[in-house]
């Protein structure tokens, strides 16, 4: 079942809503950027995400992949989510939430959430990569 979560940055720059069903589970990336900033995230469609605050602080870091945009706070540097358009796995735009920067999940939440772990370094986003316990 969706539900609504508050998000925001270190700063309190940039804050945001979020509606995901944390039950259906989260993902955790071996992938270089997703290991360098530590990701942990639900995913989501991109119509169920929404910056309410901060807009302008908002920076898209975009590398390799013109269709994969890592949004985080020009201010502190927290990684928001990403938008991810097609094409990808799925064929259709998604948004992956960092969890981290919710507010109001609670401790049962990130103990009890399913957690996939994906091997997005060799590209096989199907797969689980052959070490993640230090994801």
């Amino acid at each position: 079942m969706l539900k609504s979560y508050h998000g925001r940055c270190h700063c309190g720059g940039v804050e945001l809503t979020a509606e995901f069903d944390l039950d259906a589970g989260t993902e955790k990336c071996n992938c270089t950027y997703c290991r360098r900033v530590r990701l942990w995230s639900a995913r989501t469609a991109p119509e169920q995400v929404r910056v309410t605050s901060g807009e302008e602080v908002l920076t898209d870091y975009c590398l390799r992949m013109p269709n994969v945009h890592h949004f985080f706070c020009s201010r502190c540097g927290v990684h928001m989510y990403d938008r991810i358009d097609p094409p990808n796995m799925l064929n259709a735009s998604y948004c992956n939430v960092n969890l981290a920067c919710l507010d109001d999940l609670s401790v049962e939440d990130w103990v009890t959430a399913p957690i996939a772990f994906v091997d997005g370094l060799h590209d096989h986003w199907e797969r689980t990569p052959g070490e993640a316990r230090h994801l």
